[in-house]
Order: C-alpha cells, then sequence, then structure tokens
C-alpha cells in the first residue's frame, strides 16, 4: 500500500466517524510501541538479561498527536548499542546511520574486583598480573551489538501491514453498522 493509499484509508475513516480514525491511531501506534519493544529484546544476549529488562515503552497522547517512544534508561545502553573503543569503531555495523559515535582511540584495564577472572576470560579481556596476583584486564572495548536502531527498522513493514490491518477492520465495522 503506499502512503497516498493509505492517507485516502485514513481520509475515508475520518469522514465515516471522526473519533475511529483518532482510535485506530492511538491503538496503531500503541502496538507499534510494543512491536519495537519485543524486538530489542529479542536483540540482546547478555547473561543476565537486566539490559532486556530495562527496555520501556512509553505512550503519549498530546492534542493531536500521539507517539509511542521505546527506551532504555540503562547506563550501559549505549556502549552495548555502539561498541566502544577500538573494536567498536572497527565493528559498529547495525547502528543509526544518522548518529556518528566517537570512540576511544586506546585499551584501557577494567579493575580485577569488577569480576571473576573466568567472567574475563570469557569476554576475551587480557588477564594483567602484578607480583603474580590479578590486577586487571585489558580490553580495546567491545563491538556495536545494535538492539534499539534494528529494533525499529527491521519492523517497518510489520508496523505498517499492522496499522493498515486496524484501519481497515475499523472501516469494514463502520461501514457494516
Amino acid at each position: 500500500m503506499t502512503n497516498k493509499d493509505f492517507n485516502n484509508l485514513i481520509k475515508k475513516l475520518s469522514e465515516l466517524d471522526s473519533g475511529a480514525g483518532q482510535e485506530v491511531t492511538m491503538r496503531a501506534v500503541k502496538q507499534a510501541g510494543g512491536i519495537v519493544q519485543s524486538q530489542a529484546k529479542l536483540l540482546i544476549s547478555s547473561d543476565t538479561g537486566a539490559l532486556a529488562r530495562s527496555v520501556r515503552v512509553k505512550n503519549e497522547v498530546k492534542e493531536d498527536m500521539v507517539s509511542s517512544t521505546v527506551y532504555t534508561n540503562s547506563k550501559y545502553a549505549p556502549y552495548y548499542e555502539f561498541g566502544t573503543g577500538p573494536n567498536g569503531e572497527a565493528n559498529h555495523q547495525g547502528i543509526s546511520p544518522k548518529v556518528s559515535p566517537k570512540y576511544k582511540q586506546t585499551g584501557w584495564m577494567i579493575p580485577a574486583d569488577a569480576m571473576p577472572v573466568d567472567k574475563a576470560e570469557g569476554y576475551g579481556f587480557k588477564i594483567i598480573y602484578k607480583n603474580g596476583d590479578v590486577i586487571g584486564y585489558g580490553t580495546r572495548g567491545q563491538m556495536a551489538r545494535p538492539f534499539m536502531y534494528p529494533a525499529l527498522h527491521d519492523q517497518e513493514q510489520a508496523i505498517a501491514k499492522n496499522t493498515e490491518r486496524l484501519f481497515r477492520k475499523k472501516l469494514k465495522e463502520i461501514c457494516n453498522k
């Protein structure tokens, strides 16, 4: 369906029932937010699941505007989405083309008390010793693991089809009264 066809569908619905267009729009936008939220959570792989649990949706209606915002307040979400350090700069496929992160150009050390050695080894960090004791883990950052941008970008067609379905259903419902 083209934008012109879709706009004509909305216009017809509004002509039949002025409140119906707004009702369906609100439902469609809310469902779109849920679709993006679900997809974002699916794209996250982590040990604890904390990042996935932090992905939220905020639906708002202000005057004639309806919006659904998918977000996370997790402090490490941007590092996960965009990557860090030289590794992030070298491997950031899939992030939004409208974002140009600046990456630290050197590696760094993570203190030993930040995690156990086996976990650091699992992440591929270099174990740093001093006098036989582990003092930290060397890293050059992590590659990007986008989840927010692809969650929206990859679901655009599904959202459009769902919105069209909702409008067509409401139009049929009104016409059959």
